[in-house]
């Protein structure tokens, strides 16, 4: 990882000439308003790739100025949304409808976007205030269910060549007892990294920030403490945002139709515990990730990406080649990591639907699938799925269902180092491995500002029991695998989750909104002792954040 910082503080240094951007933090609402346009009116002359996130701000404000001549067709919520995503890439868009005659003393919201702007010749800074105010109910937890968090965004430019961007908040919660069970089980809180436990309340500090900045007109470099999403769906087989932020560098090539993106990682590989509810103070192990994904627009509609991965205990100065075969460097080092490769696909047609899916792959023996006797080494993901925009000619009422599977022992390796997870948490599905999972997902906006979501995610999966290892929990080794063969999936303690949400957003201002979400949530266990039913309701005032997702 040294190694990779000296190489791009060497290129820092390099004579950099083309005007430079920040990237767009993942949030899935937000991400679904790109779709919507993209699914929408992306065509041959204006086209955005979307699989890897998250998406520089110039790309997303190029795509939406290729697209103004749409901009009369409209429906009366698309013209909000528009000026809406204009207004908040305002940099890049020039947003005729950012300028605020409604400023706090000439000073504080000059611009709808921004609490505080400074501009200046060789400088550019925007700063906004981060929270999260909730307080629910859930009859299965021990305390009234509530948020409290803090924080800060800033971001901009020095002389139009370097962008950064920073992120902090402090965060008191309960959370729903479900989580919190899911917590002291997996010893890992989703979505973050270290955190304090007093009781039923959780203490969280996070951070994220990065610098970025051009090498060439087509090539751009990230590096920084962040997350990264790849693909289409609410879930990801490869890479979601499910894990805490992680050290990374990033190089990203756009040629034409291409788009080439190297990712390398320091990941946690596993936890030093103070006690039973707390991380404590020590060198935690780490591991490496090195990936890279070649993204290409076979036609005007369909997108075709192949990618490969490996988790690596060292940082192997082979992997930061960005163009070369990780499993042949692999092998020929005598398999020292854990390699994954797959390809995924996006395509989209009439301008109201796009398909969508992943495969990836971790081991496969042709013979022993074609056998059928469930080998263990045939461990792979899939996922497929299907958006329909403005359904039954409903404007803006917008659905999607996805499924998703993955077999036994999927992502997990022989020791915890080279498991395909952070922090103690999975690094793509929030389940891990052997499961399936049905998610339906309706969107609607009834008028410019109120946003209704409802979705049903109903998983099947296997548990283990007793200490024996079925091929669910990554950080378990694969060499205590039930058995060479007989593997299917929900192998285990069957389990079937039911998880039912309802919630609706009103957005006050720019990036403030009031939220109101129920949550009903059946988990049914073959083990009587292990199933049980939640019915959580959630009242939230949030300001430049997304919505806290648990979905498991």
């Amino acid at each position: 990882m040294k190694k990779l910082l000296i190489l791009f503080v060497f290129l820092l240094t390099q004579g950099l000439a083309t005007a430079q951007s920040t990237f767009i933090p993942y949030n899935r609402d937000y991400y679904h308003l790109i779709d919507r346009f993209q699914i929408k009116y992306g065509n041959p002359d204006n086209l955005l790739q979307t699989t890897f996130k998250p998406l520089r701000r110039v790309d997303l404000a190029n795509f939406l100025l290729g697209m103004q001549d749409e901009y009369e067709n409209l429906s009366s919520q698309d013209e909000f949304n528009y000026q809406y995503l204009m207004n908040d890439n305002w940099e890049w868009t020039n947003s005729p409808y950012n300028e605020n005659d409604k400023s706090w003393w000439d000073l504080m919201y000059t611009k709808k976007s921004d609490f505080l702007y400074y501009g200046a010749d060789n400088f550019s800074l925007r700063i906004n205030p981060v929270i999260d105010f909730s307080v629910g109910n859930d009859a299965d937890a021990q305390s009234t269910l509530y948020t409290n968090t803090r924080g800060i965004e800033a971001q901009g430019m020095i002389d139009d060549k370097i962008g950064f961007y920073t992120f902090l908040t402090t965060t008191q919660l309960v959370f729903p007892n479900y989580v919190r069970n899911s917590i002291l089980g997996r010893r890992a809180v989703p979505n973050e990294g270290f955190w304090k436990a007093d009781a039923d309340v959780y203490d969280l500090t996070h951070a994220r920030g990065y610098l970025t900045f051009n090498v060439t007109k087509s090539i751009d470099l990230q590096a920084g403490y962040d997350k990264k999403f790849i693909g289409h769906g609410l879930r990801s087989m490869v890479l979601s945002d499910f894990s805490s932020p992680f050290l990374f560098g990033q190089i990203n090539t756009r040629l034409g139709k291409f788009q080439y993106t190297n990712l390398f990682g320091q990941l946690t590989s596993d936890i030093i515990f103070a006690n039973a509810l707390s991380p404590g103070d020590g060198n935690y192990p780490r591991k490496y990730l090195s990936m890279h994904r070649l993204g290409v627009n076979i036609t005007k509609s369909l997108e075709i990406g192949l990618f490969e991965t490996i988790i690596s205990e060292e940082a192997d100065i082979n992997y930061f080649n960005p163009i070369i075969f990780y499993r042949a460097i692999e092998q020929q080092r005598g398999s020292p990591g854990n390699a994954l490769l797959g390809i995924d696909f996006a395509y989209n047609f009439k301008g109201k639907y796009q398909f969508y899916g992943q495969f990836i792959l971790d081991e496969f023996v042709i013979d022993a699938l074609r056998s059928g006797d469930g080998d263990w080494r045939n461990k792979f993901g899939v996922q497929l799925g299907a958006k329909y925009i403005d359904a039954f000619d409903v404007a803006n009422l917008d659905l999607q269902v996805e499924y998703n599977v993955a077999r036994p022992y999927f992502y997990a390796s022989d020791t915890t180092v080279l498991s395909y997870t952070n922090y103690r948490n999975p690094l793509a599905h929030p389940l891990g491995a052997n499961f399936k999972e049905l998610i339906l997902s309706a969107r609607y906006q009834p008028i410019n500002k109120l946003y209704v979501t409802g979705k049903i995610i109903r998983s099947n999966f296997g548990e283990d029991e007793n200490g024996l290892n079925y091929g669910g929990n990554l950080l378990s080794s694969t060499d205590d695998r039930i058995g060479n063969t007989g593997n299917t999936i929900g192998q285990g303690v069957a389990t079937t989750n039911t998880y039912v949400e309802l919630s609706g957003s009103y957005m006050l201002v720019q990036n403030l909104f009031v939220d109101l979400r129920t949550i009903y949530r059946n988990f049914d266990s073959a083990l009587a002792t292990r199933s049980a039913s939640s019915f959580i309701t959630m009242l939230s005032l949030r300001w430049n954040l997304p919505q806290r997702q648990h979905e498991f």
